[in-house]
């Protein structure tokens, strides 16, 4: 099995500086925004981390695996939101909260790196978005080994969509107070304002 080890981060660190970069040369963007877009940048490596690792890369393990009856590709799809396929409710899925609670983070971040204020649709597909595209990478990922080795499930878009909204809503509640209007206004310029 792949671990998302030391070689992963530093090669995601150098990664994250080499944008950082071209951030503050090419687009010229302050050090407030290179601040949270790192932060970003870390938080995504360990999406990543999360959802995609440990990843089967041994061909004995993969054949063993694909000969043993796994399911072939995409058998376990779950289409079907809020049923579960593993528990006799959702409710008991204790994926499902770490589904809200990993992309709380997303919903926060996301409105400082790319103008959404003033275009809340922009936000809402951003949302879902993120659990669209972890969901079909792991989709084609069960494709390309020929046996599933992650569910692909409805409800993990559902819940990460949840869970950007629901940071990005924490972060809307801060804004219309005058603590965070004022916090904000002077570390976070250009928030408070249209891009």
């Amino acid at each position: 099995m792949l671990l998302f080890d030391s070689r992963f981060w530093i090669g995601g660190l150098i990664l994250i500086t080499l944008v950082l970069f071209i951030l503050h040369r090419v687009y010229r963007k302050d050090g407030i925004y290179l601040l949270i877009a790192g932060i970003f940048g870390i938080y995504m490596l360990n999406v990543i981390r999360y959802t995609f690792f440990p990843f089967p890369v041994d061909p004995q393990l993969l054949t063993l695996m694909r000969m043993a009856g796994s399911e072939p590709g995409m058998v376990r799809f779950n289409w079907i939101p809020f049923h579960s396929q593993f528990y006799d409710s959702i409710l008991d899925d204790k994926s499902n909260y770490l589904n809200i609670l990993m992309t709380v983070p997303y919903g926060l971040m996301v409105p400082f790196l790319i103008p959404v204020r003033q275009h809340r649709a922009r936000m809402i597909w951003l949302g879902l978005g993120i659990g669209l595209v972890i969901e079909a990478l792991q989709g084609l990922l069960n494709l390309l080994l020929g046996y599933t080795y992650r569910t692909v499930d409805i409800n993990d878009i559902i819940f990460n969509f949840t869970g950007s909204m629901l940071g990005w809503g924490l972060l809307n509640v801060l804004l219309h107070t005058s603590i965070g209007q004022k916090k904000l206004a002077i570390w976070l310029p250009g928030v408070l304002k249209s891009k």
